[in-house]
């Protein structure tokens, strides 16, 4: 199959989408099939393909975070022609994926849509507060108008139909669950002096258990409600530390609230990782923590599971099947259910913990695979291709 992925982010821009882009084209290209993404890249001249890439001149968008590319260019339809793809799969809503809808439309092939991320709540980095409505209602339309035109949508949560569903547009949204490089996460990777190491450099005693939290500070990740259950939970006898990775505009007010809170000696603020070294942090801890209600699917919670480390995870209900409660982690409404389950996994002994964690991590190994996601999306191709050649 020849297959078109559009992305508004690529490399060396790193985020869920970036990784989801990578894992698939790589496990097809291993399967044999033929992947060509197109991605702005704001150092480009012109339009070029590397390394099975297709860089299309951009601006670089600090609020947005990503590069904007004209939805039209000549130039890149032709070298999107020549590919030859069977299917078009877009990934946002901005100039590329825009430039993939019209491209499917010219050539006469499918579209596939996936909605990633709710993006409306996040134009508070993006706008100025007054602009919010407006954009909210645009950016809307946009979204409306894909919907309407797309063979198929994916989502890796339940929270894409509810979406859609809100925005008064009719359409079934697929789920298919994300997934991470597995292998990557392996915590059999890391030596004993690897490990150590770090969490002497981080200030972490031997027999100390550790929380770990991976991702943006900002409001919608709120870690202020992980602090906040934190300081209501765990006492400094219990022996616990919450390591934070990750910056954004709210680090430092959530440095200032840990030690409002008196937290200084329990909460360790990592400030931004590479993402080439955050397997070894994960390896260091032994749960993962998170509040946020903002993710379809959490990428970095995923990692952690790889890492296998059970999961305290704020109840969503629409993302409730993405943990399998007893088994690989535990929801919490509460600071009373947050604590309890936290102080529950630290009071197991070192081999309960040991063989918990090879049953968190085996949890994810067939159904969150790059393999699976790979088979997945082809199943939705072909479906695609099929249902497009009946109409």
């Amino acid at each position: 199959m020849r297959i078109l992925l559009c992305t508004e982010t690529y490399f060396p821009i790193l985020n869920g989408i970036v990784t989801f882009v990578e894992m698939l084209a790589k496990e097809w290209t291993s399967q044999g099939h033929h992947v060509l993404i197109v991605a702005p890249d704001h150092t480009a001249r012109r339009h070029s393909i590397s390394h099975g890439v297709l860089h299309c001149p951009a601006v670089k968008s600090e609020q947005l975070l990503v590069d904007l590319s004209l939805p039209i260019d000549p130039v890149r339809y032709h070298k999107v022609r020549a590919f030859k793809p069977d299917v078009v799969h877009i990934q946002a809503e901005w100039g590329i994926s825009l430039f993939g809808l019209k491209t499917a439309q010219y050539l006469k092939i499918p579209l596939v849509y996936t909605l990633h991320t709710e993006y409306s709540k996040f134009f508070t980095y993006a706008v100025k507060p007054f602009m919010i409505p407006w954009a909210t209602s645009t950016f809307a339309h946009i979204e409306r108008y894909i919907a309407k035109h797309a063979t198929i949508i994916t989502s890796p949560s339940k929270k894409g139909q509810h979406y859609f569903d809100a925005l008064g547009t009719k359409v079934h949204v697929e789920v298919i669950q994300n997934s991470v490089e597995l292998d990557d996460f392996d915590p059999a990777l890391f030596s004993d002096e690897d490990k150590r190491k770090l969490r002497d450099s981080l200030g972490i005693g031997a027999h100390q258990k550790c929380a770990l939290f991976v991702g943006r500070m900002g409001p919608e990740k709120s870690v202020d409600i992980l602090l906040d259950y934190w300081a209501e939970s765990v006492r400094a006898e219990h022996n616990l530390r919450l390591v934070l990775i990750g910056g954004g505009p709210e680090d430092d007010d959530l440095r200032t609230r840990a030690t409002e809170l008196g937290l200084e000696s329990q909460v360790i603020f990592c400030g931004k990782i590479p993402h080439a070294q955050i397997g070894l942090y994960y390896a260091i801890c032994d749960f993962y923590v998170t509040a946020s209600l903002s993710e379809m699917h959490s990428v970095a919670m995923l990692e952690g599971l790889g890492s296998g480390l059970p999961v305290i995870q704020r109840l969503d209900p629409l993302n409730a099947d993405q943990l399998q409660e007893g088994v690989n982690g535990y929801f919490f409404t509460s600071a009373q259910e947050f604590g309890g389950h936290l102080l529950s996994l630290n009071a197991l002994g070192v081999q309960e913990l040991l063989e918990m964690k090879r049953k968190v991590r085996q949890s994810v190994l067939q159904t969150n695979s790059p393999q699976a996601l790979a088979h997945k999306y082809l199943v939705q191709y072909q479906k695609a291709i099929d249902s497009y050649g009946n109409q």
